[in-house]
């Protein structure tokens, strides 16, 4: 991982000592409830295919959120819900794990169950040998989230995965102990009512008070037209936020969250986005010319009229709308020679990217299955070892100036003419 990689990455021979494993409760000492939400999956490794993920996952023997469960019951200050009984509860709300990412559903699962606390989390495979674990830990009564991170597994899924949530819960424990309570501010700016309008002052106070273990939440505030230029969001949740305008360039938003966020004509440009989370989040005409969005996940998002010119990109984009996007001279293709671990790729499957510039991009191994290229300007972009099957490039422009086409996959399979 080019940024932010000293941040996440778990060294191998220290799994074990990740955090001081917590005492066992007393005989007689509360035991807090729990539940442990499925695992939200994610597949941007080269090839990518969700159903192998679980898989993999299971040959360690579980799944990680049974391995999840079984690590906290065994430190003694935990009971755990079976898992059905999470599932059940979902399901009769209409929900799925990869709702539950969000706030408000992960309190009201907890609510609805009468647990203490509600544990989320999503793993995500960049290739074989590299990993991204999430998890986070909500206080149903408070509505706060106590503990959230995000580190690499390099290696042996199968091997290394029971070492790996064992890590995760004795954080997680570590993060709950009354002792790691901070001082509670006068008057935070997290509790400001949601959808409220904040000020650039109320934002950094928050970010200010925020540490690793306590990331600030922001879900749903409106932040429309803010300078925020160069500040650091240490791993800030602006889930449904409003951020129509506001100037974000050259800040760093490594691992934030921003699903479903309107961030129409915001302006990105010099960005980190690296390892950032935005499901459906809205993008249309925002500025994110020479951005970093490495191993970040767009899916459905809608970057429709935006400028990414320059920027790089190694992104799972799937059923996301580029209509008329700038991508000139971005780079979206994978490096072998810089990911020793296994190469990660950029993956459009079904994606709109009609009418899109894409003159002089790199995009090579990028995954176009089923995507619509129609209209779209290749002009000096190299498209070596990327998958067109499927894809749909009537009246693209520049055809005879594309580079590596006869080293696509499955040219004869996309769609050219009529």
């Amino acid at each position: 991982m080019t940024r932010g990689a000293g941040d996440v990455a778990l060294a191998l021979a220290a799994l074990s000592a990740l955090a001081p494993a917590p005492g066992p409760a007393q005989d007689g000492a509360a035991r807090t409830s729990v539940a442990v939400v499925e695992f939200v999956t994610v597949d941007a490794s080269a090839y990518p295919n969700a159903d192998s993920v679980r898989v993999a996952l299971g040959s360690s023997g579980h799944t990680p959120e049974g391995w999840l469960a079984a690590d906290l019951t065994a430190m003694g200050r935990y009971v755990p819900t079976a898992e059905p009984r999470v599932a059940a509860a979902l399901t009769a709300r209409g929900l799925t794990p990869r709702d539950c990412s969000d706030l408000t559903c992960a309190v009201t699962l907890g609510r609805a169950l009468g647990v203490d606390r509600v544990v989320t989390g999503r793993i995500s495979r960049l290739s074989n040998l590299i990993w991204l674990l999430y998890g986070a830990m909500v206080d149903v009564a408070t509505g706060r989230v106590r503990y959230r991170d995000e580190f690499e597994i390099k290696g042996d899924i199968v091997d290394l995965l029971p070492k790996a949530t064992l890590a995760m819960a004795r954080r997680l424990a570590t993060a709950d102990s009354p002792s790691a309570d901070p001082p509670r501010p006068t008057a935070p700016p997290a509790q400001v009512p949601q959808g409220e309008r904040l000020t650039r002052d109320q934002v950094l106070a928050a970010l200010a008070a925020a540490t690793p273990q306590h990331p600030v939440d922001l879900t749903g505030k409106d932040l429309s037209g803010l300078d925020l230029a160069g500040v650091d969001f240490k791993r800030a949740n602006l889930s449904r936020c409003r951020c129509v305008g506001t100037n974000f360039s050259k800040a760093q938003m490594f691992s934030v969250t921003l699903s479903d966020a309107v961030a129409s004509q915001a302006v990105f440009a010099g960005t980190t986005l690296d390892v950032a989370v935005m499901y459906r989040v809205d993008l249309r005409h925002a500025d994110l010319r020479d951005a970093s969005l490495f191993a970040t996940i767009l899916m459905g998002a809608d970057l429709s009229d935006a400028d990414l010119t320059g920027a790089r990109v190694i992104a799972v984009m799937t059923n996301a709308k580029l209509v008329r996007t700038t991508l000139a001279h971005a780079n979206l293709g994978a490096d072998p020679g810089n990911q020793s671990m296994g190469v990660m790729r950029t993956d459009v499957t079904s994606a709109d990217l009609s009418g899109a510039d894409l003159t002089a991009a790199n995009l090579r191994k990028v995954n176009f299955t089923r995507a619509n290229l129609t209209g779209a300007d290749l002009t000096d972009s190299d498209v070596t070892g990327a998958d067109l099957t499927g894809a749909i490039l009537r009246t693209i422009r520049g055809q005879d100036r594309i580079r590596g086409l006869d080293k696509a996959l499955n040219r004869d399979q996309a769609i050219f003419n009529d």
